[in-house]
């Protein structure tokens, strides 16, 4: 098998809208600078590439622009191409909470109103849209240039203490999102972490380290306010480059994190954010997967294989009353900084979203090397259904990658979304508009794309031809005395 890698920068011109937040703002500094990173696979004829992209989601027309070129810059065909961000809140201007704001304006039968709350929103920049996704073909190109003969290992290591389910149950039989440290009602959390480091690794036939995948579960949410920066996967690179090699490359595809993140509400220790916190979760992650590097036995992968499927999910309807009630807020003396302005804001956008798109498209893509597999999707996936999909998979290794090749908001479970669920998450706008079934139909349908492809065999380490004989100096019998 051939394995090539390549970094190319993206980091946007300071004073570029960064997204992650109900409001507008911008940056003004460079933490570390943003990346997109590439990794292209071939064996027997076949090229798959897994990309990642320094940013907080990418829109699907972006990856298909990016992909249409590398397609024609290298002839890897745009379905054997995954392009997943890695879900940084410190990322450029690729956010936006329409895909065509003049059609929502015509359509409005209130365009002024419309025209004025679109300018709270966040806002993608289309020049930097264009950027990103000829940087994305060029990474593709320059990884597929740079292929050379090499072997693969893949593993999976535990980390479980940076990271943390978000939702909690509490004790007026609710759920909420972020409760507070140590709030007294609060009852357990209300799902899952996924502890799993997943670690597809690529050497040289000498044995030099080429690069690696790292595939973990967490919001990248540290860094927020520090200027660009790629989050505590910055941090991981480090921690695995400053080992394994300064020339290598680390990629990282972050798994089903949507309820997901570095912070403890059952611990009263600090708040988990700022440049301390960044440094420790990449650093646990990066030392966890340089464990699983330890353990590599390099062999051909294969085979390799890449499908895709795409489902039509149906967006959620404002109902009447709530939309009404949205109208008398916006028009409020409420100040625009208010989550309730914020909140009916985006009832009044969704609704008028809703007119020109009923439904979305959404991509389930598997790229598989051997006996490991990745399977992705364009949602902030409740790491619950993430786990769903692992269990069901007849793959050895199976990674979650998730806001790849597009985004669709906020996924959760329908418990999540019934009676007694609640927070954030589920709650409609322009952050989470899709029908309660929507995490029920994608899991569904990465079950069935993972299952339709054969795992390839797990390398063994080497053993020995035959049984080992005594060491003579180890046999002798007890002395006498």
């Amino acid at each position: 098998m051939k394995v090539g890698f390549s970094t190319v920068d993206i980091t946007p011109p300071l004073g570029s809208e960064v997204p992650g937040d109900f409001m507008k703002r911008f940056s003004y500094d460079v933490h570390d600078p943003l990346h997109v990173k590439a990794a292209v696979f071939e064996s027997e004829g076949t090229r798959v590439a897994l990309v990642s992209v320094d940013a907080l989601s990418i829109k699907a027309s972006t990856v298909n622009s990016g992909r249409e070129l590398a397609e024609k810059m290298t002839g890897i065909p745009a379905g054997h191409i995954m392009v997943a961000a890695t879900h940084t809140h410190s990322g450029g201007p690729t956010v936006e909470w329409t895909s065509d704001q003049k059609e929502m304006i015509r359509r409005s039968s209130n365009p002024e109103l419309i025209k004025k709350l679109l300018k709270t929103a966040p806002e993608a920049d289309p020049e930097y849209l264009r950027f990103l996704s000829y940087k994305i073909a060029s990474a593709v190109m320059l990884a597929d240039k740079h292929k050379i003969d090499a072997k693969c290992a893949v593993g999976i290591g535990k980390e479980p203490t940076v990271s943390f389910n978000r939702r909690f149950k509490m004790k007026n039989g609710r759920q909420m999102t972020h409760p507070g440290k140590g709030n007294p009602d609060i009852i357990e959390p209300a799902g899952p972490i996924d502890p799993d480091v997943g670690v597809l690794s690529a050497w040289s036939l000498d044995g030099s380290f080429l690069g690696c995948i790292v595939n973990f579960a967490c919001h990248g949410t540290t860094m927020s306010g520090a200027g660009y920066s790629a989050d505590w996967p910055y941090y991981l690179d480090k921690t695995i480059r400053s080992v394994m090699g300064w020339d290598s490359t680390v990629i990282f595809l972050n798994g089903a994190c949507g309820d997901i993140t570095q912070v403890d509400n059952q611990s009263m220790r600090e708040s988990e954010f700022g440049e301390k916190w960044s440094m420790r979760v990449g650093q646990k992650v990066g030392a966890e997967a340089l464990k699983v590097i330890a353990d590599a036995e390099p062999a051909d992968l294969k085979p390799i294989k890449a499908t895709r499927r795409f489902i039509r999910i149906e967006k959620r309807k404002v109902p009447p009353e709530r939309l009404r009630q949205a109208y008398e807020i916006v028009n409020s003396e409420i100040p625009h900084n208010d989550h309730r302005w914020l909140f009916a804001r985006d009832i009044i956008l969704l609704n008028e979203w809703v007119k020109i798109e009923p439904a979305v498209q959404c991509e389930i893509q598997a790229v598989q090397i051997g006996p490991a597999v990745f399977i992705s999707n364009p949602a902030e996936l409740f790491c619950q259904l993430g786990l769903e999909i692992k269990s069901a998979s007849k793959f050895p290794f199976t990674f979650v990658v998730e806001l790849a090749n597009g985004c669709i908001g906020y996924v959760p479970t329908e418990e999540a979304m019934g009676p007694s669920g609640g927070g954030y998450e589920v709650r409609m706008g322009m952050h989470s508009f899709l029908i309660p079934s929507a995490g029920r139909m994608i899991v569904d349908e990465s079950i069935k794309l993972v299952n339709s492809l054969t795992p390839g065999k797990v390398p063994e380490a080497p053993k020995v031809s035959e049984v080992g004989r005594p060491w003579s100096y180890g046999s002798v019998g007890p002395e006498e005395v």
